[in-house]
């Protein structure tokens, strides 16, 4: 089980987020959150990523208690978080190099313009991101995946501001990761229907859920 939440309980502001929420996401799984603004399903994200911390109940990755993991948490995940978290006074690249030191992965300069390559950002490299648009800094954000050595994506809403074919290459890679061994967990407010996914529908602010069967993508195999 690469990811387990056991009866999580989340209060914000006095309103109630989660009571008693289970989900168990397995290897090459992708498990798709689907609900309105307010539903919940950033909170979820941040408590996985310890960013907040459920009342009660536990987040077991690989087996371990969040609380646990420590300093090799990011060996063990990457979270993209509805937040860009890019510094603006620096440049693409130098916001790829930081991130990869930060997260104990090798930013090499001959694989940096596949990287940069892959969303069309190899002649903006020297851009400083406090100049780019919102679509931009979202291709800058989601290059991060391409340095990424973890197993488990926890993308927040990982296609806003997306024009369409930044959107299929995002699924592309996503459907890539899977098939490596790697195992997502996405927030989306809209049903993309991804095919050989599991959905999961928040309902309102509490934890009445809704699961979907699978269903196939409508821009095609990949």
């Amino acid at each position: 089980m690469v990811l387990e939440i056991i009866s999580v309980c989340l209060k914000r502001n006095k309103r109630v987020i989660f009571n008693n929420f289970n989900l168990k996401l397995n290897k090459s799984q992708i498990m798709i959150l689907i609900g309105e603004n307010g539903a919940g399903k950033t909170s979820l994200l941040d408590l996985v990523a310890g960013v907040l911390e459920p009342e009660k109940g536990t987040i077991k990755i690989n087996n371990i208690s969040s609380k646990n993991l420590n300093s090799n948490k990011r060996d063990m995940y990457t979270y993209l978080s509805n937040k860009d978290a890019l510094k603006e006074n620096l440049t693409i690249e130098e916001n790829l190099m930081m991130w990869s030191k930060i997260s104990s992965n090798k930013f090499i300069e001959t694989e940096s313009n596949n990287v940069l390559d892959y969303f069309g950002l190899r002649n903006l490299r020297k851009n400083l991101v406090g100049n780019l648009s919102q679509g931009q800094r979202k291709k800058v954000t989601l290059s991060k995946l391409l340095l990424s050595k973890a197993k488990l994506w926890l993308l927040d809403e990982p296609f806003n501001s997306l024009d369409s074919k930044s959107v299929k290459k995002t699924i592309k890679l996503i459907y890539t990761h899977s098939k490596n061994g790697g195992s997502i967990l996405l927030t989306n407010h809209i049903d993309l229907n991804f095919r050989n996914s599991k959905k999961i529908t928040l309902v309102n602010s509490h934890s009445k859920l809704k699961k979907n069967k699978p269903t196939f993508h409508k821009w095609g195999d990949f």
